[in-house]
């Protein structure tokens, strides 16, 4: 009986190194995209707003003079008629304009080091929700979608880590409850004993 105990103590074992190897990986990609980020200066924002019609949402963007930024806008329904502008901060001189439906991804070219005001204005008669993503060109590819080897990085890194503490966890508890159980096991037989012995 002790011996099935001991087996599954051993899976607990077996499940504690595995969470903790899927922690150390998920720490490292977490790191080396962190890493990546800094050494690339990307500089990433995202929010999710909904705008009513006649409003804005504003955002602000660190942004330095002739490294390229790129936006990405996302919102349904996606029929409405939006309007975006990018503002210097200190001057509000504008650098881009724009009316778009359905979705936007473009480009501008910051003219100074500072922060830039990113306003999107619903010029439509519906509410929209709206989904921005907006930082270093970099980013992105062609299309305005994350590169693909940061974002799968981005995401596997803390996915891993979250599995890796999950498993942890349960690996723990199998080694907690057949330790209980080997406990009264042993303590048991060691009671039979004594009996036996009187």
């Amino acid at each position: 009986m002790v011996g099935g105990y001991l087996e599954h103590m051993q899976r607990g074992y077996k499940l504690l190194i595995a969470g903790a190897t899927l922690l150390v990986i998920g720490i490292v990609l977490i790191g080396t995209i962190l890493l990546m980020l800094k050494q690339q200066s990307f500089s990433i924002n995202s929010s999710s707003e909904t705008i009513s019609p006649g409003k804005s949402m504003l955002k602000t963007s660190e942004v330095n003079a002739g490294k390229k930024m790129a936006i990405v806008v996302y919102y349904q329904p996606s029929d409405v008629l939006l309007n975006i502008q990018v503002r210097q901060q200190l001057d509000l001189a504008k650098i881009l304009d724009l009316n778009f439906t359905d979705r936007l991804f473009t480009n501008f070219m910051p003219i100074k080091d500072g922060m830039d005001n990113i306003m999107i204005r619903n010029l439509g008669t519906k509410q929209v929700s709206v989904n921005t993503i907006f930082g270093s060109s970099e980013f992105f590819d062609s299309v305005g979608q994350p590169k693909t080897i940061l974002g799968a990085m981005a995401i596997a890194g803390p996915l891993s880590s979250f599995i890796g503490i999950i498993i942890l966890i349960v690996g723990g508890l199998f080694l907690i409850r057949y330790r209980i159980r080997i406990r009264k096991v042993r303590n048991t037989s060691g009671n039979s004993n004594d009996k036996y012995q009187e």
